[in-house]
């Protein structure tokens, strides 16, 4: 077990077995017995497993998997960020009329697509370049948009505004390339919320039947390059 171990620890890691014995001042003779089934002395193995970054333990177990040192550290820093994370998640903020209104123009869409659990997203209005342009030029209304998807959805109406602005957001993905099937293989999403989102039929896991996040539209920004402006509004 130790020799299978040594060997695909070092293969990760772009190491010869050979090389790292040499390192240590191990015999030629000695890593032929490894190989036949001898384990090194305690003061060795030690060496090794620290040279290669796991356990003394690891080597001689009958783990076939391990967290790569640095892999293991990024873990545990993302683990102990979700507190902060957490606390910084707020309630619903209500919303004016006024503030809808600015983002029903700002997205392109009727004022009562917003408030309804309509799937199908259609343009307000035809394309005019003049006026789409000052449109995806106005900031307050994506500000507005932007908190309203970092929330948390406790109200039946604001859970519909996030969903009715996450299928804008899909919308204007598909204009540009990234329709369902593509977005679907982002691994940062789920096919069941997509699913949802695009077709409008509900999930038996309630907590797949909403909008998306902000962490989720980050992902996709991310992931396709394609800015916050033109997902909302369609505009390059």
């Amino acid at each position: 077990m130790f020799w299978t171990k040594f060997v695909e620890l070092c293969e990760g890691q772009g190491l010869k077995p050979r090389q790292v014995a040499d390192e240590f001042d191990v015999a030629p003779d000695t890593v032929t017995r490894w190989k036949h089934g001898s384990v090194p002395r305690a003061d060795t193995l030690e060496k090794i497993a620290e040279r290669l970054g796991v356990t003394p333990d690891f080597m001689l177990s009958e783990e076939e998997y391990m967290i790569n040192p640095s892999e293991k550290r990024s873990t545990f820093k993302k683990i102990t960020a979700i507190p902060q994370r957490w606390a910084g998640l707020h309630a619903c903020f209500e919303l004016s009329n006024q503030q809808l209104m600015a983002i029903a123009d700002y997205t392109n869409c009727r004022f009562f697509f917003l408030n309804s659990e309509d799937p199908e997203y259609v343009p307000q209005n035809k394309k005019d370049k003049e006026k789409d342009k000052k449109r995806a030029q106005q900031i307050e209304p994506l500000i507005d948009i932007l908190d309203t998807l970092d929330a948390c959805a406790d109200t039946d109406q604001y859970r519909i505004l996030q969903i009715q602005l996450s299928r804008i957001v899909l919308y204007n993905l598909g204009k540009a390339g990234w329709g369902k099937r593509k977005l679907s293989a982002c691994k940062y999403l789920s096919t069941p919320k997509l699913e949802y989102l695009y077709t409008g039929k509900e999930n038996k896991d309630d907590s797949l039947n909403y909008g998306l996040n902000y962490s989720e539209l980050s992902a996709i920004r991310y992931e396709t390059g394609i800015s916050y402006v033109y997902m909302f509004t369609g505009v390059k």
